[in-house]
């Protein structure tokens, strides 16, 4: 049985292989927004059974398409761009959210679309149907290794609206909210403070006094949170994951763990610990009883991956993560890879029914598994911190983190700067932290400032030995903080604002109070007092000496010039008047607009 529509120049289709499966379709349309309710009731049930949710729309004026991840065939793939439409990637709680936008190279809306199954898995194809010189949406609904379903209802929200590409990203967030069943975890003022993290730093080469004297530099210079990351549960430095499952803390590194904790506390900084949730490794105590619960084993690492469909796995994670909160009175933990609780990795008897698991599908499985832990640890600490990695954030693990991180891109200030857009855009009111940043100690301190502006719309995490770093780049550091502490109301609060995504986001922006802060990453013309706003600071980061603003007002302006390190270079009245105008500025530096009263 297929069922089609068509509305507003666009044809849906719901088909199912099952000749005698039960499809219906209501479309509905208000203002631009075109709602599509599904309904899927199988008589044959069968893992075979397929399901395709199909919107095809014309082509017009299309030029880049946002997903919060990359797709496509490796031959025609680029950051943002339009794939052909038969690749896909595989959304579920632990994965990317089904949702995408096209839009116009103006930055404008031309569709963007989300679908309201969130939690378990669905493969997403958005691209070009060549065959017939459109686009295609489609989601596979229902087919799956691991779960025989026999009904299926969903919503499908497209946005034909004329608005910028930025708006109708976080319209699908804010979609997410009324629908959701669960409230998102809210981020306390804590989760908006910058980090300290051991993680490029020192790998897994960590010692209680060493990390205290960091602690001392990292709180002078203005972090306000330690992440101490892989490397306190072993004595082992060879990387892997062959020693993680039983969480116990080395003693050879940190003798008296609680006691660091209380010093570093003391200090001024929150205290975080990170746990990698599904690996235990074979160097572990628990491997005896966990080996056999895997999904799959990795012999590269010598680790294993947990089944969660299990719920004594699932009560000694739990319980597991429960005693090191509370045993060390920590403020918050790190949750990684969880999106390696994946079916199509596992092997051998994962792949079989056991009737000791109390659910056949690891998103469900996993659901449980964040429900369980949230439970537990809010209840001994009721504003803990949660982070998670972002290749797994979406509209369902917002329920169970308050602070998204960048995924690993050491070095990388310019994936930073872009991945930190996508998560702010579709993250509502979770807080959006940079990757940990690391930087060469002999680079210009211009260069090292790059990190700090391409992350300014983020709450930083510094991943530095910080006693290696010279007095320049200490300076640095200090300021870039301190300018980020400054500007915090209106960097995190404020009216975002950013364009070209396929460009890697050249210009972003944020205003408040009619106080507005634009960083500039290339050689491009910023429009400025277009927004109302009486004061603005254009940050240069692009490594230019220069800014080239354009004007449609005529203002009498104080005008200040400041170097990367916060060094006033220049004071001056000036009379701005219509047209473009070109100002010196350091590189990495920033100028400031006050419009005279």
């Amino acid at each position: 049985m297929n069922v089609k529509k068509n509305i507003n120049g666009l044809e849906i289709a719901l088909t199912s292989d099952d000749e005698s499966a039960l499809l219906q379709l209501d479309v509905k349309t208000n203002d631009g927004i075109i709602m599509v309710d599904f309904d899927i009731r199988l008589k044959n049930l069968a893992l075979c059974t397929k399901v395709n949710l199909d919107v095809h729309f014309p082509f017009e004026h299309i030029h880049s398409c946002w997903t919060p991840c990359m797709h496509g065939h490796p031959k025609s793939i680029r950051n943002k761009g339009i794939p052909e439409w038969w690749p896909s990637f595989s959304s579920h709680i632990s994965s990317a959210a089904p949702v995408g936008v096209f839009y116009s190279i103006e930055g404008r809306n031309r569709l963007s679309f989300a679908l309201s199954e969130a939690k378990e898995i669905v493969a997403v194809h958005a691209g070009a149907l060549e065959e017939r010189r459109a686009g295609r949406i489609r989601f596979q609904l229902l087919e799956s290794k691991h779960k025989i379903l026999s009904t299926k209802k969903g919503k499908l929200r497209l946005d034909i609206r004329n608005i910028p590409f930025h708006q109708s990203i976080q319209s699908l967030t804010q979609w997410y909210e009324e629908i959701s069943e669960h409230q998102v975890m809210k981020p306390p003022e804590e989760a908006f403070e910058p980090v300290y993290s051991t993680w490029y730093a020192f790998h897994q080469n960590l010692f209680a006094n060493e990390l205290e004297k960091q602690c001392e530099k990292a709180v002078a210079l203005g972090c306000r949170t330690i992440i101490l990351d892989d490397g306190w549960q072993t004595d082992d430095n060879s990387r892997g994951y062959r020693y993680c499952g039983d969480w116990n803390v080395a003693e050879t590194r940190f003798p008296d763990m609680r006691n660091h904790i209380k010093k570093v506390r003391n200090m001024g900084l929150k205290y975080m610990f990170w746990l990698s949730v599904p690996f235990v490794g074979k160097k572990a105590d628990s491997w005896l009883f966990l080996k056999d619960y895997l999904l799959f084993y990795s012999e590269q690492n010598q680790t294993g991956v947990i089944d969660p469909r299990y719920p004594n796995v699932r009560e000694y994670l739990v319980a597991t993560f429960a005693r090191i909160v509370k045993y060390y009175d920590l403020d918050g933990v790190k949750l990684d890879f969880i999106d390696e609780f994946d079916l199509d990795l596992a092997t051998g008897k994962a792949l079989e029914p056991d009737n000791k698991r109390d659910t056949e599908s690891v998103p469900e499985a996993v659901r449980k598994l964040m429900v369980e832990i949230k439970s537990a640890l809010i209840s001994i600490k009721s504003e803990i911190l949660v982070e998670f990695r972002q290749r797994y954030v979406g509209p369902e693990i917002r329920k169970f983190g308050n602070i998204f991180r960048v995924h690993d891109c050491p070095n990388d200030s310019i994936m930073n700067r872009m991945s930190i857009m996508d998560l702010r855009l579709f993250s509502g009111s979770t807080a959006v932290h940079s990757d940990m940043f690391i930087w060469s100690e002999t680079e210009p301190v211009e260069s090292a400032s790059l990190h700090f502006i391409n992350t300014l719309f983020s709450v930083p995490q510094i991943s530095h030995d910080l006693l290696s770093l010279s007095h320049e780049h200490l300076s640095m550091v200090r300021h870039w903080l301190q300018f980020w502490r400054t500007n915090k109301n209106i960097l995190m609060n404020g009216r975002l604002t950013a364009e070209s995504p396929e460009m890697q986001y050249p210009l972003i922006s944020a205003t408040k109070n009619r106080k507005r802060i634009i960083s500039l990453h290339a050689d491009i013309v910023c429009n400025v007092f277009d927004e109302s706003e009486t004061e603005l600071t254009l940050v240069n980061g692009g490594l230019l000496s220069k800014v080239t603003v354009r004007s449609y007002v005529s203002e009498d302006l104080c005008v200040e010039v400041r170097d990367c390190l916060g060094e006033l270079v220049s004071r001056c009245k000036f009379r701005l008047e219509k047209g473009i105008f070109e100002f010196s500025v350091p590189k990495s530096g920033y100028i400031k607009f006050t419009i005279e009263p």
